[in-house]
């Protein structure tokens, strides 16, 4: 298999394969243009190619498959990858009838040009798509850990008292809590990692831009959203964000499968805001919405984690051009893209597709009745 023709080495790259490849299967490409550039200067977007059953225009299918790739843009090289083979392998020739389908093409390119998993605001997308119309959750976890999880220096004496109090907290609460305090979505700490903002961002409003004209008469919805980072190296984990009996976990297991992974909060908490196929589910009603979040795993969480940090500190103290701060970015881009493992791109592609196929057959049958 030449992995070499879906998977790239840059943001640019995967952005030229993707329009090659539309243009290979004679589909036409819009491209929304980001507001900023790439590190080289090159422009971004937000590029997408649109399958509609009848061909009117806008679309007004029953029934719309979305898949997105880059909302964390440093993960965008496993997305990129999986929609450009898609459309050189003829996926786009094997959709059954009166699908819609819109493939959304690095949904936030600022992030995969510039290697970093947040927006150009620093700001985490998939925490991004909370209602900012009501009060925004506290997150105390967060607020005691803050000043660990973001050091204002990155050396080995700072990063070792930072993993001492972090330590601290998994002793008294468990790691699992020591996680989900980090990683759970805060919004009131704007420098710091897994920030979810105050307003949308430009790539939430491109988004509901783009859905808005082609989900117009949509009743069936489905969403694949391509991520990588959690879980066992190279293996595709397809999660649903909600509580088990709650409409969106039934309809993902009505059309995805039984494997659906249910990422459920704890008692209390507010885990699930700003996640986006939840702001999506929202959005869209009354359609239903059968959001699918799937996860390629690479390496351990606590490696992950520390070069999130590292890329944050680094962006706000450090110098991106100096030693330091290319082995921070080489660091962040192996943890969230092990490029080296052609085992794993093997894997990549073949679940992706795998599950995409498999959403199509399921959306067909759901919209059916």
């Amino acid at each position: 298999m030449a992995l070499d023709e879906y998977f790239s080495d840059t943001y640019a790259e995967a952005r030229a394969k993707f329009q090659d490849a539309a243009a290979e299967a004679g589909l036409a490409v819009a491209s929304h243009d980001h507001p900023m550039t790439g590190p080289g200067g090159e422009a971004l977007a937000l590029d997408v190619v649109t399958l509609c059953p009848d061909a009117s225009s806008p679309c007004r299918a029953e029934r719309v498959f979305v898949v997105m790739s880059g909302t964390h843009g440093v993960e965008g090289f496993a997305g990129s990858a999986a929609q450009i083979a898609w459309l050189k392998r003829g996926g786009h020739e094997r959709v059954p009838d009166g699908i819609s389908v819109i493939v959304m093409h690095a949904v936030n390119p600022y992030g995969f040009a510039w290697i970093r998993r947040v927006t150009e605001d620093n700001i985490d997308l998939n925490r991004n798509f909370a209602d900012f119309g009501r009060s925004l959750p506290s997150k105390p976890g967060y607020d005691e850990l803050a000043e660990a999880i973001c050091p204002r220096a990155w050396n080995d004496n700072a990063v070792a008292e930072a993993e001492v109090r972090l330590t601290a907290y998994a002793d008294r609460h468990g790691r699992r809590a020591l996680n989900r305090a980090i990683m759970g979505g805060q919004f009131t700490h704007p420098e710091g990692v897994f920030y979810g903002g105050t307003k949308p961002t430009w790539s939430r409003q491109t988004i509901f831009k783009i859905l808005e004209i082609y989900c117009s008469a949509a009743k069936h919805v489905a969403v694949l959203d391509i991520h990588t980072g959690l879980g066992e190296f190279g293996t595709g984990v397809c999660y649903c964000v909600g509580d088990e009996g709650t409409p969106a976990v039934t309809r993902a297991h009505d059309l995805w499968g039984d494997d659906v992974t249910v990422m459920a909060a704890a008692p209390g908490s507010s885990v699930h805001d700003g996640y986006n196929l939840t702001g999506l589910s929202r959005a869209l009603a009354p359609a239903a919405v059968y959001g699918n979040t799937l996860e390629f795993g690479t390496y351990p969480v606590g490696d992950m984690l520390k070069a999130v940090r590292a890329d944050n500190w680094l962006h706000l103290h450090g110098d991106p051009a100096s030693a330091q701060g290319r082995a921070i970015k080489q660091e962040l881009k192996r943890v969230f893209y092990p490029a080296e493992s052609e085992e794993w791109k093997s894997r990549v592609l073949s679940r992706s597709l795998d599950v995409w196929q498999r959403g199509l057959e399921g959306l067909a049958a759901t919209g059916a009745g």
